[in-house]
């Protein structure tokens, strides 16, 4: 009976090991130990609070470890030195950084970077089937918004694509197939606010370049009918010339002029058609003008649209002027 029971005790004692070593490797045994000792600064704090994350949200963020940086941090961690590439967050090593956008009207992208890295760490912690579902409800919405998707990963590889999908289409579109809401809500009590943000902080890029196309569009337009204006008046101005040379040889020419009323008429005519032509150098120079404020409003948007493009790169050390 002892030797049974010490059988017994030995199975028990495997069993336990096995089921320790078992829970020790799931994500979120690992998880729990990882953010255990983790304290968020206040601006973290924050950013966790307007995530509005689940309970499995919360864990997965407090394992990763979240930093917002400054820009020189930020790419001593995520080694990005190309001023060209607009790089906001990372995740890396296990863990997620985030520049800090500080202008005003885009401080709402810090929101979608986090929600969008935290993602990231998401997709690692998958499981195989649950990984081969959400790929094939992604690709579903690949196909449906191919040239959304396309624009927006251009900078990627095939082997990144649906990764970049998970994360741009929780973060960025509004409305998703089911599956993928109830998906995406194990992770966001409300992911509606998150593409809020997003929404916000793209509105001046949008309103910019709208106003930029549309005076674009207004300056070629009153370009072209400057230059037409322009040859026209060129045109009136030679042949004006030429008529007053005529009418001058004739006023110097005995008998040319059948009377003084004939004078009298051709010299008003050519008074007239000098007056129309300055009436129309002065609209011409007048509408040249205006196309020069149009221009100089292109050229000042185009300085706004490329600080608020600086700001949204870490790679930009923005100097503060003062006056």
């Amino acid at each position: 009976m002892n030797k049974e029971r010490r059988t017994w005790g030995w199975v028990l004692v495997i069993v336990l090991v096995i089921a320790v070593g078992w829970a020790i490797r799931e994500p979120a045994v690992q998880d729990f130990w990882k953010g255990l000792s983790y304290h968020p600064d206040e601006k973290v704090a924050q950013m966790e609070a307007d995530l509005q994350l689940t309970g499995t949200g919360r864990r997965i963020f407090a394992a990763t470890r979240p930093v917002i940086e400054g820009s020189s941090e930020f790419n001593e961690h995520c080694q990005s030195h190309n001023v060209d590439v607009t790089l906001l967050g990372c995740y890396t090593e296990g863990r997620v950084y985030v520049y800090e956008v500080t202008e005003d009207e885009l401080r709402s992208s810090n929101i979608v970077t986090t929600a969008h890295e935290l993602l990231h760490a998401v997709w690692e912690r998958m499981g195989a089937w649950e990984r081969s579902e959400v790929e094939k409800w992604l690709e579903m919405l690949y196909q449906e918004k191919k040239e959304w998707f396309d624009e927006e990963l251009k900078s990627y590889g095939d082997d990144e694509r649906l990764e970049e999908v998970y994360t741009r289409a929780a973060t960025k579109l509004a409305d998703l197939p089911e599956q993928l809401e109830q998906h995406y809500a194990k992770f966001f009590e409300n992911r509606g606010k998150i593409v809020e943000a997003y929404r916000t902080y793209e509105a001046p890029f949008l309103r910019l370049q709208a106003e930029l196309d549309q005076l674009l569009a207004e300056i070629m337009k009153v370009k072209a009918e400057v230059e037409e204006e322009r040859k026209t008046y060129l045109t009136g101005v030679e042949r004006l010339d030429g008529q007053i040379d005529e009418f001058n040889r004739c006023a110097n020419t005995a008998g040319c002029f059948t009377s003084e009323s004939e004078f009298s008429r051709r010299r008003q005519g050519l008074l007239s058609e000098r007056t129309a032509l300055e009436s129309m150098r002065e609209r011409l120079n007048g509408k040249i003008t205006e196309n020069n404020g149009r221009i100089e409003q292109y050229r000042m948007r185009q300085q706004t649209l490329g600080r608020l493009n600086d700001a949204m790169n870490s790679n930009i050390e923005l100097v503060e002027v003062v006056e």
